[in-house]
């Protein structure tokens, strides 16, 4: 595709602030480096909250980086003001927008002849009343001027449901940085008989997973379960348990290095009620532990992992059942770890999504 004598610009819209790159950022750096090889610059719009990450401040090194209000964004004239000026002061041919939050304002002000690329990373649903009314306006109107890249194909179709055209949707599954992930296997020091990330306590079914566990102990199993989350989980976590002190629980905040928490842990569980692509259980499977999953849709692709084992989704008496087998001394086979291993690495890094990305943008 010739895009004439000025060198092209694609403009990542943002809606990311948190304290750690994470493979989101990974992913996006992956693209940009690729879009360099082909002569095409890329610069970045973030909430403004991310003006004082470190990863962010690497990203302001080399390309220039905007930042967006957060709080009732989609009507504040503000937002509007700042696409204006990015759209002025940069010749942007692609403006490819993450998260939902900014998809009216980037396309209603894109220019004439730059193409807009919604990305839905998030499990939404249908919904009445005021969300109902604004997923229609995004979905079923704004949207038609947009392509709409969905990590699932279950909410690739839910969005089609609320009316964009399904011709203009696609599903590109989500990669991890393989470069982040380490093989834990090697390591003695395996503490933790089961580790997950909560942070959502609801969605990401921690509820689930302590019901097991009660079980569990109350069979006279004796093992430790890490619970790593964040601030919003520790004030769910407290009514749940009311006042209860479980002595298998460990909790556990954000870290820098996702290894540490997996060179200390036998089992991943992942009980979450929704998803679209879990970086978590691709992450867990490539450092080599064995995974328990909830069978939800947006994790269709784990079935190809074949380290992954699955229970009915909020089912926790399947879940116990799992985690009771791997205490009993159930193992996964060294050959089905590799075999994960492999498969991740071919289809799942971040990499391939840019790749995948470059063939979507057709340049």
């Amino acid at each position: 595709m010739t895009w004439g004598a000025c060198i092209m610009t694609v403009l990542q819209v943002c809606a990311y602030g948190a304290e750690y790159p994470g493979n989101f950022i990974a992913s996006l750096e992956a693209l940009e480096a690729a879009l360099k090889r082909k002569g095409i610059n890329t610069i970045y719009a973030f909430v403004g909250r991310a003006a004082d990450k470190d990863w962010c401040r690497q990203i302001q090194k080399r390309t220039r980086v905007y930042f967006l209000p957060e709080a009732k964004a989609r009507i504040l004239p503000k937002t509007y003001q700042v696409f204006q000026k990015i759209y002025k002061e940069n010749d942007i041919g692609i403006a490819h927008s993450h998260f939902e939050l900014y998809d009216i304002p980037a396309t209603v002000m894109a220019p004439r002849g730059t193409r807009v690329y919604w990305h839905l990373h998030d499990p939404i649903e249908k919904q009445k009343g005021l969300r109902g009314i604004l997923w229609k306006l995004q979905y079923g109107i704004v949207g038609k001027r947009a392509t709409l890249i969905s990590v699932s194909d279950h909410y690739r179709q839910t969005v089609i449901a609320m009316g964009f055209p399904a011709e203009q949707t696609t599903t590109v599954l989500n990669g991890i940085d393989l470069e982040r992930i380490r093989d834990c296997r090697s390591k003695a020091s395996r503490d933790i008989n089961f580790l997950t990330f909560g942070w959502d306590f609801q969605r990401k079914g921690d509820d689930l997973i302590l019901k097991a566990c009660d079980r569990l102990e109350q069979e006279g199993y004796r093992f430790r379960l890490l619970l790593n989350g964040n601030e919003k989980t520790w004030p769910h976590l407290e009514v749940y348990l009311a006042g209860r002190e479980p002595a298998y629980l460990v909790k556990g905040d954000p870290v820098s290095d996702v290894n540490s928490l997996f060179e200390h842990a036998k089992v991943f569980i992942q009980a979450s009620r929704r998803e679209t692509f879990s970086y978590a259980v691709c992450e867990a499977a490539y450092a080599g532990l064995p995974v328990i999953c909830s069978d939800i849709a947006g994790l269709e692709w784990a079935h190809d992992v074949p380290s992954v084992s699955f229970f009915e989704n909020e089912n926790w008496e399947g879940l116990y059942r799992s985690m009771k087998n791997f205490l009993d001394g159930c193992e996964v086979k060294k050959q089905a770890i590799d075999q994960s291993r492999e498969t991740i690495a071919a289809h799942h890094s971040v990499i391939a999504w840019a790749d995948q990305m470059i063939r979507q943008y057709q340049i």
